[in-house]
Parts: structure tokens; sequence; C-alpha cells
């Protein structure tokens, strides 16, 4: 029998490093006194456990490394990346780069004296990266001088070959350069940007980086593109370039108000020291312990051969054992910084030790450091409980992966049952009861679903159960149902607007779901799905959709909660004719930069409204009313009390033909005056401009859709044009412009907007006039009256009852009808000028008359049934009538005159 310590493993030692006894366990007058952290009844570890009862543990570590070396592969899993910016070139000088806003192009000389140097950015042009920087290669006391667009001569110039065989050069529209040691001094006048690097660490009071970005508006289809720059230095000095995304303004970039992704500690002794530099983003401290970088360290060592790439990447993982073994007593390294952090490092860690086990370079001592922080990050992840779904999901997949690869750790079985039955229970816990997800971004559900496809068939693999099949299937139907009608997200929350097309596909293959499989191919394979239009009440959720082809249109209205949400409640992301006419604005990056900031923590960088220039809190009471979905059209009900100030509800009406009507209406709740500013934004190559007297904002989008937006009260609000951000990729932000219309009242208001989409140029002639109703204000019942009449629209914010606007007379809550069709919902008499459109015997939840040029008339409802019984038939004025087709289904009908009775 074993004695209890062997169950155990071994408290820590009072040094934060694991000891080797800790570890290999020991063996003392016939009996574990401490319990080995290995199971040596595992094929192959017997030498190991011999070694370690010799007290040999030089031995040990060496036998262990044979073992490992000799061992038969086992599935490791994939690398979270397999390509980072500079890994090959740059990772054994602990050069370090965070994301993707900046990458490393090449190095460039300058010096001795005056130098041109010309490199070719095309890569970096054509993946919307107009911006550069330069930075020190080397730590020397070099200090290169570039010329910069005030220079007289020598400028930087961006030569464009397009497409069609002409050239266009261009110079920047801003550069400068910022300096550490002089943090708040603006450079952006000087004929020269200064770069420079020297000492130790990320950076010293002499480092200099310089800063360009080019204006590529209008222009497209660029063929290859080179950048010339000119530059002294008293000696040869290289200098990085890299090409970046970000928008800045050089008279105000500095030092501390520009948030910077790349660091090198090139020539420090101590390396990089795994902290997060001052500067920098948040996110550098989370993102490079992750070791993003092994997988392209790892798969060009097992392409090549070449023990460079071993070496720099076993001595990164031994340093940062070395660093960061002091962080936490039980675990050290292994948990290092924290839940999420530690699983993506343990999983890429696994990826290459499969790659590194057989490597020349990899010792029996560093074998054994690695071995031991794995195991203790094993631990961790056993343990550690996060209420961030996908952070706990991400743990637990990396715990299933090292219970699988590493079953000679005494562990290994209580990790695989810990693991499978957590990710088989937590989708129930990341989800609400109506299948949405509880975190408030689709990218991170993108990843989420991934993740699952993943591990889902990686347990089936290795005959693990999994039980949630289900729960799955319902959580990525939300997804789909997320999905522009172009395959690609929203981007609501901490996001991007990411192809979901790959993971829906994938999906569909795992699940057996031909609705899934059919958005995930474009409709190339699988069935188109059944539904169009949805809504999510408990995840506070409703979509409108048209179709599911690239040329549909799409609204999402929001009121969702949730890790990564934004202050956004209420927003309206749209899309119509191939392209996101009202996009979320993104995120950019997880720093405090201004930018950023503004971004993820302003209600005003949404298309909903702010009240009071405050944010919405994340609290207070709202969700979604109703959503009533027709075949012609959808009604969605709002409401927010986010804002301290007043109560928001949202009425949208969206016509499948092509329009958007949408009603705000507010509510104080604290007396006296209170602003409300309505905000509608636009991707930065929009070109909006506002007409003068209406107070329109149109689109102009070089090609394509285009979006037209008509206030109904153009006199009565303050209009303008604003200057906000656009990032359409993380690390990656635009200026964008934003339309604004502002009022300032006391008591209850509404906005009245129409918000009209067109496959090409903006209508800019489209006209809105309020309409009165009785003597009720608008924030009891309003309509408008549609270009000159030719359409009509109606809300009643109350209770239904007869009012008559313009020439129209109704008894419901909602009516739109123009010459080519008819939708009202709750009513049942219609009349224009006293003759009847439509009579009902009763009310109608919702219905919808669509007028063909053919003569075919389209009545769509619910509860409708065929009858052309007068007395209890619906009257429709049809006078051309040819053809009806009820739900779908062609129906006889009646007529009397001009009227005609099909359905009941």
């Amino acid at each position: 029998m074993l004695v209890a310590a062997f169950l155990v493993p071994s408290s820590p030692a009072v040094a934060a490093a694991l000891s080797d006894a800790g570890f290999f366990g020991r063996w003392s007058a016939g009996a574990w006194t401490v319990g080995p952290r290995l199971d040596y009844a595992y094929a192959g570890l017997k030498p190991v456990e011999n070694a370690v009862k010799a007290g040999n543990y030089a031995l040990a570590k060496q036998r262990l490394l044979d073992h490992y070396r000799a061992r038969p592969a086992i599935e490791a899993g994939g690398f979270s990346h397999t390509t980072w910016p500079g890994a090959l070139e740059l990772t054994t000088d602990h050069i370090w780069t965070l994301g993707s806003g900046e990458v490393y192009v090449k190095t460039l000389t300058f010096g001795p004296g005056e130098t041109t140097v010309t490199a070719d950015v095309t890569s970096s042009i054509n993946s919307g990266k107009p911006g550069f920087f330069l930075m020190s290669r080397y730590k020397d006391a070099v200090i290169a001088l570039i010329n910069s667009r005030s220079k007289g001569s020598g400028k930087p110039a961006l030569r464009l070959t397009l497409a069609d065989g002409s050239v266009r050069t261009l110079t920047p529209t801003h550069d400068t350069y910022i300096w550490a040691g002089k943090p708040l001094n603006v450079y952006g006048a000087k004929y020269y940007m200064q770069v420079s690097d020297v000492g130790v660490g990320a950076f010293t009071g002499e480092t200099r980086k310089a800063y360009l970005r080019f204006d590529l508006g209008g222009v497209t289809a660029v063929k290859k593109a080179e950048l010339t720059l000119t530059g002294t230095a008293g000696s040869a000095k290289d200098i990085m370039l890299y090409g970046n995304a970000e928008t800045f303004d050089e008279a105000t970039r500095t030092w501390d108000t520009t948030v910077q992704n790349t660091f090198s500690w090139q020539g420090d002794p101590g390396g990089f020291d795994w902290e997060l530099p001052p500067g920098a983003d948040n996110e550098y401290l989370y993102q490079l312990p992750r070791f993003s970088f092994a997988g392209p360290l790892a798969l060009e060592y097992q392409k090549t051969g070449d023990e460079q790439y071993a070496r720099t990447l076993i001595g990164l993982m031994t340093d940062f054992i070395k660093d960061a073994d002091g962080y936490d007593a039980d675990q050290g390294a292994g948990s290092y910084p924290g839940n999420l952090h530690a699983s993506r490092r343990l999983h890429n860690w696994i990826a290459a030790y499969e790659i590194l086990r057989k490597s020349p370079s990899l010792t029996a001592e560093a074998n054994t450091a690695i071995l031991k922080t794995m195991n203790r990050a094993g631990l961790y992840l056993q343990v550690n409980v996060n209420g961030t779904p996908n952070k706990m999901q991400s743990q637990k997949i990396t715990l299933l992966h090292a219970s699988v690869y590493f079953p000679e750790f005494r562990a290994a079985p209580a990790w695989r049952t810990d693991a499978a039955g957590f990710l088989s229970a937590q989708l129930d816990d990341s989800t609400y009861a109506d299948g949405g997800y509880k975190e408030s971004t689709d990218a991170y559900l993108r990843g989420y679903l991934s993740q699952y496809v993943d591990v889902v068939a990686y347990m089936r693999r290795n005959g693990i159960t999994f039980t949630a099949t289900a729960k799955l299937r319902q959580l990525a139907r939300f997804l789909m149902d997320q999905s522009y009608p172009s395959g690609y997200g929203p981007a609501y929350g901490d996001s991007d607007s990411l192809d979901l097309r790959s993971t829906l596909k994938k999906l569909g293959e795992l699940l057996q779901d031909p609705e899934l499989r059919y958005v995930g191919t474009s409709g190339a394979s699988g069935e188109k799905p059944a539904h169009t239009s949805v809504l999510y009440p408990d995840t506070r959720v409703a979509v409108s959709r048209s179709g599911w082809t690239a040329a549909d249109s799409h609204l999402r209205i929001n009121a969702d909660r949730g890790n990564h949400s934004h202050p956004d409640e209420l927003a309206i992301t749209a899309y119509a004719y191939g392209r996101p006419l009202l996009p979320d604005m993104g995120t950019f990056t997880y720093s405090t930069d201004a930018g950023a900031e503004w971004l993820r923590h302003t209600t005003e960088a949404h298309n909903t409204v702010e009240i009071d220039d405050k944010p919405q809190t994340s609290t207070a009471a709202g969700g979604i009313s109703h959503l009533i979905s027709n075949p012609a059209f959808d009604l969605i009900g709002a409401n927010t009390e986010s804002s301290a100030g007043a109560r928001h509800e949202r009425s949208v009406l969206s016509l499948h033909s092509g329009l958007w009507v949408v009603s705000d209406r507010l509510k104080p709740v604290v007396a006296g005056e209170h602003r409300y500013e309505q905000n509608w934004h636009f991707a930065a190559d929009a070109n909006p401009s506002i007409s003068s007297g209406t107070e329109a904002t149109s689109t102009a989008f070089a090609t394509g859709a285009n979006l037209t937006i008509v206030p109904a009260d153009p006199a009565e609000v303050a209009s303008g044009l604003s200057d906000g951000y656009y990032a359409p990729r993380f690390y990656s932000v635009e200026n964008a412009k934003y339309a604004s219309y502002v009022r300032t009242v006391e008591g209850q208001t509404t906005f009245d907007t129409l918000l009209v989409p067109s496959k090409g140029a903006a209508d800019t002639s489209v006209t809105v006039e309020r309409l009165p109703v009785g003597s009720a204000p608008s924030y009891e019942a309003t309509a408008l009256s549609l270009n000159g009449g030719a359409g009509v629209y109606y809300k009643s914010w109350t209770t239904k009852a007869p009012r008559t606007f313009g020439p129209y007379a109704f008894d419901g809550k909602l009516l739109y009808a123009d010459a080519g069709s008819i939708v009202l919902v709750d009513g049942s008499s219609v009349e224009r000028a006293g003759a009847t459109l439509v009579k009902a015997p009763a009310a109608v939840k919702d219905l919808a008359v669509t007028f063909g040029g053919d003569g075919t008339v389209r009545i769509d409802g619910s509860g409708l049934t065929a009858s052309t019984d007068p007395a209890k038939a619906i009257a429709i004025t049809a006078p051309d009538a040819a053809r009806v087709i009820l739900n779908g289904q062609a129906v006889p009908f009646e007529r009397e005159g001009a009227i005609i009775y099909a359905a009941a």
C-alpha cells in the first residue's frame, strides 16, 4: 500500500521554485516521504524511479529526458498562433510586438552620412496599414535623423504602382517622432525624425521612435508599394520598419499620448522581464506570457531543423520560469499572471514540447524545469475557477490536453475527469435560457465556439464523452443569427468584424446541422435556415433579417450586458446591399488611450441616444419588449433605464423591401432640462455630409451601397458631423465622422428618423414631414409624411385608439403605407381620404399587403386563413388584383368593386 504522502503532491518549498524532491519525490527507508508528481507505474519511467530512489536527481533528470525523447508521439494540440510579428528574426533579441497592429517589415540601414533607402511595403499597404513607424534594431549610442515631410528635399515618399499600370507618389499627411526623455514634447513640425535607443530595459530616456501616416483615400488595387526614406547617421544605424494602421495627429502626438505595442530588451543581460512596460497597452502584460510566438519558432524548427530556433524557444521558456517562478507560492511560474494567460501558455508549451523534446538543445535540466512548470500549471488550472466563460473554457481545454499528453503525471486522470465534466456542463453556465451567450461580444463568441469545435473532435478521438451537443447547437445558432448576410460578425462589444463562416461550417459538420452548414458555406451546401428574424429575450437581443444572401438586409438592436460589453443599450447596427451601413465602431485596444476609452466606455460612440453627456450604466432595467415578425417587415420594441436622467424607449420598423424607421421616446425620471444626443456612426471612408434645411445625413462611399438618415424635426434639433474613431480591427484605428442630432428640453420628447439604404449613391431626395395627430404630442402618437405624401408612417406610444393624421385614419398601433404596400400592427381599419384601404372584422396582430405590378397581391400575417366571406374576411382595396398569395400560398379571392376578400 502507498503511504498518504504519496497521494498528495508535496508542499512547496520555502522558495517559490519547485524542488527536485517536490517533483520527483523523496524515497527514504523504503517509503516515499515526499510523494512524487510522476506516476512511476507508467511504462518507461522505471529508470527514473530507480534514480530517484537512489537519491540521484541528476541521473533522474537525464533518464526523464531519455524517456520523453523515446516516447511515441501523443496528440499535443495546436498553437494559438502560427505567425507572430517578427518572431523568427527578432525574438532572439527580446524584441516584442503585441498583436497585429504593428507588423515588422524589414530592417533598414542608414549612415554613415546621408543615406536614401527604399523598402517594399506592398504587403503592409494591402493589409490596411498605411502608416509606419521606425525603431532602433540595436541598443547603441547612434542617433539617426530621418527627413520629415517638413524638409525641403528628400521627404518620405510612398510610390504606388496601381493595377492599371499608373503610378502615384504620396508624401505623409502626418509624421513625427516621440522621445521618452521628453514625454510631453511635440515634434511634428521638425525637419527630422529622430530614432535612437540605448541602455537596458524596455526603454530609457534616450529612446526615440518615428511615425509616418499616408492618406490612401481613393486609392485602390495597389500592385506594388515602395517607401523611400532619406536619413543621416554618424555611423551605420540599423532601424526596424513596421507597418501600422493607427491614425494620429503630428500636432499632438507625444510619448505620453502614444500607446506603444513594440518594445526592445535587445542586449539586456536579463532579457525581457515579462511585465508591463510603462505606456504599453494593458494587454501586453497578458499576451506575451501566453507565448503566442512559440508556434512560429517551433514550427520553423520542425521545418528546417535549425537549432537556433529550438535554442531560442527553450531559452525563452526557461527565462520565463526564472523570472516568474516567484509569482505564486503554490504554482510558481505555472500560474503567472493568471487564469486565461496560464492556460494559453500551457497549451502553446505542450504543442511546442512535442517538437522540442528531441532537440539536442534541450538539456536534462531545462527539460525538468519545463515539465515542473507545466505540471504546476495543470494543478492550477484544475482548481482555479473563473466566472468568465471564455477564460474557464480555455483553462479546461488546456487541462484536458495536458491530461492526455502527460499520462506520466499522477494528476492526469483527475485532470481528465475534471476537464471533460466541466466542458460539458459549462455551456449551461455560459448561456442564457434562450441560447444566447453571456459575454456581449461576437468575436469572443466565435472564439468560444471555435474552441468547442476543436475540443469536441479531440475528445471523440481520445475516447472522451461530450454530453452537451444540444446546448452547443443552440449557441451555434445564436452566432449564426448575429451574423451579417455576408457571413461576417457585426462586431458588437469588445470585438472586430470577423468572418464567421468557417466556424459555422465546422459547427454544421460537427453537429450535422444543415442550416449552420448553409450559412457557413454561403449557401453552397446544407439547407437555408427556416427562419430569418429572431428575438433572444433573455440575452436581450433582436435581429431583423430579410434573408440569408449577401444582398439581404440585417439590423441588430441590443440591450445586452455581460463581460466585454459596451455602454450601448438600444444601439443599432445595420447592413444592406453588401455593406455595413451603421457599424459598431469597434474597440482598438484595451489600453487607456483616448480613442480606445471613447470607443469602449462612452455611449456617444454607439448608434443610440446618449443622455446628459454620460455613459450608460449596466445594472438598470431594460430589455427587448417585443419582436413582431412578418415576411414583409419586423417591428422591434426595446427600452432601457441605463441612463440616470431618463428612460429611453426605441421602436424600429424594418421593412424587408429596404427601409428602416426608428422612433425614440425619452421619458425623464429626474425633473428639469435634459440633453439627448442621437448618434449615427459610419466607416472611415463613408464621407458623410449633412444637407442644410432637411438636416439629412448621406454617406458617399466611392462604390457600393450608401445610406441616407432623415430626421423628422430638423428645425428642432442641433445637427452636425462630429469627429470620432473607427476601429475595424484590434490595434487599428482611423478617424471617422459621425452624425449627431441633439435636443435639450424639459419633459418627454422624441426622435423619429428614416433610414434609407441605397444600392448605389445615397438617395438625397428623401423627405420627411411631421403630421399632427389631433392634439396628441409626438410622445403619445407620432405620424410622418414621407416623400411629399408618397408614404406615411404612424406609431402609437400609448393605448391604441382611432386617430387621424394627414389624409389617413387608423385605429391600431402602427401603420406604414405607400403606393406598393400597407403594413399594420394591432389594427383593423385603415382609410385614406375617407376611402377604405383595409377593413377587418377584428384587430389583426400583424398584416402586410404588397401590390405587385403584375396584379399579384401578397398578404402576409399571423393567424390568417383563406376566406372569401365578406362577413369574416379582410376587405382590401386592390382594383388591379389578378392573383392573391396568402402567407406564400395562392388562394381564391372575391371582388366587390375595387375591394377584394381573400383572408380572414
